[in-house]
């Protein structure tokens, strides 16, 4: 714990200061400490901001402070792109996110099926040719008076690259598979207690992104596989191997062979029906060759509430999807309510205890008890903490980096005492940004505030002009927009940013694949007549390929994926289980 990095408050403030700045439990006490002792030096009152350096990172020269900081939280698809797209003679970025990497999402299902290595669907934040600075540390709260940004350091914290599992209520934070203040876990994991330090900025881009929305369905936190980073792609890829393994162990029953090699998708979209149709390639066209007395036994059963899968598609591809997955072995269960996931086998009376050399079981409102394998979850986006919970009501208004002011005939006086938050979408919780994305603040009655140094793009905010789905495409024109914005600085002469559809693409299995063509014209008119509804089979699996060898970063990871998927068609994919 670091105390000199911490705001100095009096010491009679300091619990209202942490409730204020919305800090885990296990920091209260440290910070009341330091409040109590922060004017113990001789009277003076110096300011510490990075745990590097007392005015900037190491990683930058001296040469580079009179630039203006721009403190990116995330490395996603939003974070990294504008970091790389700022200009370096008018910027200095610096990205604070838990993990040191970029994940190119749309290979992750590539990844976890052994048709690519994890590192070739990965980028470094740190990179000797990009003058991008970089926090291994997650934002915990963010002061707009002072313009400082409070964050943990996660250099030595475990699990950062998983989805949590634990329940929300037993989690301070979004970081790590456990709940380290809650027991047994708190006395083993008491060393991923990060320091704690303060960022300043003269800009602050949000794009922290989402997690996994369980929809409270009791047991699914607890048991259920995520798929939101490398960490969740690894467990999966490990998990399939897994069973296979339990299930030619001379003391496996017949029942629980078929439970063990029975793998369960929640969520039809892209994500769900691209891990489904991949896992569909490596367990027969690989994993089989390996297990030849199992043959005829694994299942691949992909659920989901809506009526059909791929939703966002017309529903001729949709329908092309389902008969297509179908007739490759998937079944496809649409319509149906997920209940609860536990452990153990159908009908097993209580206690369930977890026992991963057993089956799970999953209960649906329309088939009850299954018994399964393994659950990938990947239905549904909700707010981080940090969204939720540490971006709410502000302390102090800050009126110096307010753009404009909806407060009709209130003094202003009055609106510095009004009790201020940040400004978010009714039923998702995102914050609601204006058409230029930048962050918004709201009073009790009613009068918004737009602020002119802070901006948050992606999944966690909501263009109050229009809403882009949530997907990479939408993201990484949102940051390119962005990052064209400021680098001109010509926010106020330029229109609100729009989404521009390019496509939509889908894996779905035996090398074949969907494009959804978008309709509408550059300007929001009628139908293209001359472009067709869309590109399915082996044609739409050449661009698939095509397109996301283009997309990827570097061209270290183009080359690698080519290579990869070529040495694939001769060896066929990775099956170790590691």
């Amino acid at each position: 714990m670091c105390a000199a990095m911490l705001p100095r408050p009096s010491s009679a403030m300091a619990p209202l200061r942490c409730q204020a700045l919305r800090l885990p439990p296990f920091l209260c006490p440290a910070y009341q400490f330091y409040s109590a002792h922060a004017s113990s030096h001789n009277g003076k009152h110096t300011r510490r901001y990075l745990a590097t350096h007392a005015e900037h990172s190491r990683a930058l020269p001296e040469s580079e402070l009179h630039k203006e900081r721009v403190v990116i939280l995330g490395s996603g698809w939003g974070g990294y792109t504008i970091s790389r797209r700022l200009s370096p003679k008018t910027y200095s970025p610096i990205i604070i996110s838990p993990r040191s990497y970029f994940v190119f999402t749309p290979l992750l299902t590539d990844a976890a099926s052994g048709s690519l290595d994890f590192s070739n669907i990965v980028e470094p934040v740190r990179d000797p040719s990009a003058k991008v600075d970089f926090i291994q540390a997650a934002a915990r709260a963010v002061d707009l008076k002072k313009k400082t940004v409070l964050c943990e350091a996660t250099v030595v914290k475990s699990g950062v690259t998983e989805t949590p599992r634990t329940s929300d209520e037993e989690r301070d934070t979004d970081e790590g598979p456990e709940a380290t203040s809650k027991q047994p876990m708190e006395a083993q994991r008491r060393w991923e207690q990060g320091e704690t330090f303060e960022v300043p900025y003269d800009k602050l881009v949000v794009a922290v992104g989402t997690v996994s929305r369980t929809f409270g369905t009791p047991g699914v936190r607890q048991n259920a596989m995520f798929f939101k980073d490398i960490g969740d792609a690894k467990r999966v890829k490990r998990r399939v191997r897994e069973c296979f393994e339990l299930a030619v162990l001379p003391t496996t029953n017949p029942d629980m062979q078929k439970w063990l090699l029975h793998f369960a998708i929640v969520g039809a979209g892209p994500t769900g029906t691209e891990l489904a149709a991949s896992l569909r390639d490596f367990i027969y066209s690989d994993i089989m060759a390996l297990y030849p007395a199992l043959k005829g036994i694994p299942q691949i059963t992909l659920y989901d509430v809506a009526p059909q899968v791929l939703s966002m598609f017309d529903a001729s591809l949709s329908q092309y999807a389902m008969e297509t997955m179908k007739s490759e072995g998937i079944a496809i269960k649409t319509s149906h309510h997920v209940q609860h996931l536990r452990w153990g086998p159908p009908g097993a009376s209580p206690p369930h205890e977890m026992d991963p050399k057993r089956c799970l079981t999953l209960t649906t409102e329309e088939e009850g008890e299954v018994g399964i394998g393994m659950c990938v979850w990947v239905t549904g986006n909700a707010m981080p903490k940090f969204i939720s919970q540490s971006l709410g009501s502000i302390d102090a208004f800050p009126t110096d980096s307010v753009h404009s002011l909806d407060a009709g005939s209130t003094p202003p006086a009055k609106i510095e005492e009004s009790s201020w938050q940040f400004k978010k979408a009714p039923k998702t919780g995102a914050l609601l940004v204006d058409g230029h994305l930048r962050v918004q603040l709201q009073d009790d009655a009613g009068h918004t505030a737009v602020l002119r140094d802070v901006f948050a793009l992606g999944d966690n905010a909501m263009p109050e002009t229009g809403a882009p789905p949530a997907t990479a495409q939408a993201t990484f024109q949102e940051a390119k927009w962005l990052a064209s914005r400021l680098n001109r600085d010509d926010m106020a002469q330029t229109p609100p940013f729009s989404f521009r559809n390019l496509g939509t693409m889908a894996y779905i299995g035996n090398e074949r694949a969907l494009m959804q063509i978008p309709h509408e014209s550059t300007d929001g008119g009628t139908r293209n007549k001359l472009l067709p509804e869309g590109i399915k089979g082996r044609t739409a699996r050449l661009v698939w390929n095509a397109a996301y060898i283009t997309m990827s970063i570097s061209w270290r990871n183009k080359l690698r994926v080519a290579f990869r998927w070529t040495l694939n068609k001769l060896f066929g994919r990775d099956v170790s289980r590691f």
